[in-house]
């Protein structure tokens, strides 16, 4: 093994200007570092010869007679270019790059030197990793310049390939990782809709795995919510402007629907054509609830308002027609003929003075006689005088260890009844039915039902397997005056709502059509001031 040096004569250089510089060495001293490994001493003088008259410039050279010290001499010298022989006394040539291959990238560029012009050693060759292939017989200053600066500049453009599809691959990793960890569901589609890729998030929410390239948004999006939402995302297709819109998807998990955020932007060409669209949807549930919370109660205080500001003045003209009815009644004869139309004036008004009542406690001014009232027994005594139809069977369940509350007992007791004659109307006669009143003592760690705060509460429960209720008409029963009846329109549910509002609880309803329905009373137990009380 013998390394020489030599450097261009004259002016025959090559221009090496557009490949990358070696270590250590400046593009205007850069020499290209020959490696020839071959076994026949004169075949090497003739190759370094080919070199220096190519029309190229100065060279680097280093010999060696067989694989294995050919080997040692890439791995320490680091060549440019290894002329490598097939035949060598130690082993094949070409077995010797394949080698070197599998181990790793090989580290220069090869060309494969034989005396036998053969295609498939050409392909042997092709295939362990050489950039060329030249038959001995053709040899030639031209010809062996040509390839040798051919395979390097091909090597170096093969480097830089290389290194950009390790910078991709590592750019995607980055990208994959980002997109994984994202607390979003994340989605991406093609410029047509077809999804292509879903992250981890999206997949376990939906239960849905990307197969032919389209998810079953038909199972996935609320009914309700389906029309809105495919409108707004051919908008978007048509006009190539992001698209957004919000709807209820479907967690595979238990089933239930909850509201999301649904945003996607296009992705656009060199040409500003769409080519992906990048999509997220982030859950706004919470957001939602809170928000129909508040305008949930801002609508209730607006009708409070209302209901309090009519009660007054109503309260204040039934004192003058109650007080004017009595005085004439006193003064006439009880053998009057007016008396019998000023006793029904007076009976009108005890009647209207329970509508104020009514409106009172909606308005939640209406805990007139508050007291510690024991719940358990207030309800029996309710539904023992309901009057509820034969056709109707009545069950009652009572809870233990209940607690007190404290309230004004009659407006608890007409809160039960509403509840009570509410559960009697959606059993329409003569249809036969069930409705089930149960007391319990519940507790709650977190806020409850209606927003709540968390404690001690006694509730009491209607149950009935009437008619239920759809979406439309739940948003509705706690409306003044609402009623699904064409007569008999009132208060009812809403101040039973009204009532439980002003003592710190609330009406919790389940009720779908055909399925019944339940209305849950919830009160605040009273503290018990036992230890106090005592001093």
């Amino acid at each position: 093994m013998q390394l020489t040096n030599h450097l261009g004569r004259g002016n025959h250089r090559v221009d090496f200007g557009a490949l990358p510089a070696q270590p250590n060495r400046t593009m205007a001293t850069a020499a290209s570092k020959i490696l020839i490994i071959e076994d026949n001493a004169i075949d090497r003088e003739v190759y370094k010869r080919c070199l220096w008259e190519s029309n190229g410039g100065s060279f680097e050279f280093a010999e060696a007679d067989c694989a294995t010290d050919g080997i040692e001499m890439a791995v320490t010298w680091r060549p440019d270019c290894a002329l490598v022989d097939v035949n060598l006394p130690d082993r094949d040539g070409i077995d010797t790059l394949a080698e070197i291959q599998r181990s790793g990238q090989i580290p220069f560029a090869a060309v494969v030197l034989t005396a036998y012009s053969e295609e498939a050693v050409a392909v042997r060759a092709m295939k362990a990793g050489a950039m060329d292939y030249l038959p001995k017989g053709k040899v030639t200053a031209d010809s062996l310049g040509r390839v040798v600066r051919s395979a390097i500049e091909r090597f170096h453009l093969q480097q830089q390939i290389d290194e950009q599809r390790s910078a991709l691959e590592r750019s995607g990793q980055r990208y994959q990782l980002l997109l994984e960890s994202m607390p979003q569901m994340v989605w991406t589609t093609t410029a047509d809709g077809r999804v292509d890729y879903a992250n981890k998030r999206w997949l376990e929410y939906s239960g849905t795995m990307i197969g032919n390239g389209r998810l079953d948004w038909d199972r996935l999006v609320h009914a309700e919510d389906r029309e809105r939402t495919a409108l707004a995302w051919n908008r978007a297709v048509q006009t190539g402007s992001a698209f957004e819109t919000e709807c209820r998807l479907r967690r595979t998990s238990d089933g239930v629907y909850l509201w999301h955020l649904v945003r996607a932007v296009p992705m656009r060409g060199a040409h500003g054509e769409i080519i992906n669209w990048f999509g997220t949807s982030t859950e706004v549930e919470r957001q939602k609830q809170t928000e129909k919370a508040v305008l949930e109660r801002e609508k209730l205080e607006s009708l409070g308002r209302l209901a309090g500001g009519l009660a007054h003045d109503l309260n204040n003209l039934l004192v003058v027609i109650l007080g004017g009815a009595s005085c004439a009644m006193e003064k006439l004869t009880p053998s009057h003929e007016a008396q019998g139309a000023l006793n029904d004036v007076n009976q009108a008004g005890e009647r209207a003075a329970q509508l104020i009542r009514r409106m009172m406690a909606y308005a939640g001014k209406g805990n007139l006689s508050v007291a510690r009232t024991d719940v358990d027994r207030l309800v029996r005594d309710v539904v023992a005088r309901a009057g509820v139809p034969k056709s109707i069977q009545l069950e009652l369940v009572s809870g233990r260890g209940i607690p007190p509350v404290l309230t004004d007992p009659e407006l608890l007791r007409e809160a039960v009844a509403d509840l009570l004659r509410n559960a009697v109307e959606a059993i329409a006669e003569p249809a036969s039915g069930v409705i089930s009143v149960r007391t319990e003592a519940v507790h709650f760690n977190d806020f409850g039902p209606g927003g709540i705060a968390p404690g001690k509460y006694v509730a009491v429960e209607v149950r009935d397997t009437g008619c239920g209720m759809d979406t439309e008409t739940r948003k509705n029963i706690f409306d003044p005056f609402f009623s699904t009846k064409f007569l008999g329109r009132g208060l009812g549910l809403a101040a039973v709502q009204g009532f439980a509002r002003s003592n710190g609880g609330s009406v919790q309803v389940d009720s779908s059509p055909g399925q019944g329905a339940r209305f849950r009373l919830l009160l605040p137990a009273a503290v018990d001031n036992s230890t106090s009380a005592g001093k």
